[in-house]
């Protein structure tokens, strides 16, 4: 009797603790529309092979880290939890990048091929210790278009460039 009794203690305070999860939908179709990623130079949907995308909560990884994409321009990380956020409302923060130029976003960010992120406030699904929610959506996710990060040798040349001329013009 007793280990039933501490079986079921076990078991409720598990389900409790997921039932408790915020949960939502870690893709690029939101509201059965496709948000395509495109590639810098804008028509180019972002080759399967190379996209990657990351979710964070309060600055922090989500999920399983990286994704990669499931066919051109388009991603899914599945259902990714938060836990003891159910039904609160979060702000995730979505970064997507070409992994060919960076194995990370911030080294995509230096020398590389990447979105600008978006940070999307929603109520998040799940249990909230009553009856489910379905998951939630990214909702006002727009998908969007790599960026060329900089050559620092070219932004060098302008500080100098400017410099230049203000020295110039005092004169």
């Amino acid at each position: 009797m007793k280990a039933f009794t501490l079986a079921f203690a076990i078991g409720a305070a598990a389900y409790h603790a997921v039932a408790r999860d915020g949960i939502f939908v870690a893709s690029s179709i939101v509201d059965g529309l496709r948000q395509y990623i495109y590639d810098v130079d804008g028509t180019t949907k972002l080759a399967t092979a190379s996209g990657a995308v990351q979710f964070l909560y309060n600055g922090g990884v989500v999920g399983n880290g990286v994704y990669g994409f499931l066919a051109p321009g388009t991603f899914s990380g599945g259902y990714i939890s938060i836990p003891n956020m159910a039904g609160e409302n979060a702000s995730i923060t979505i970064e997507i990048w070409d992994k060919t130029t960076g194995s990370t976003y911030e080294q995509a960010m230096i020398s590389g091929h990447y979105m600008p992120t978006q940070t999307i406030r929603f109520t998040l699904g799940g249990g909230g210790g009553g009856v489910p929610s379905p998951p939630s959506e990214l909702y006002g996710f727009t998908g969007g278009k790599l960026i060329v990060a900089p050559e620092p040798s070219k932004f060098a040349l302008a500080v100098l460039g400017l410099g230049g001329l203000l020295f110039v013009s005092r004169r």
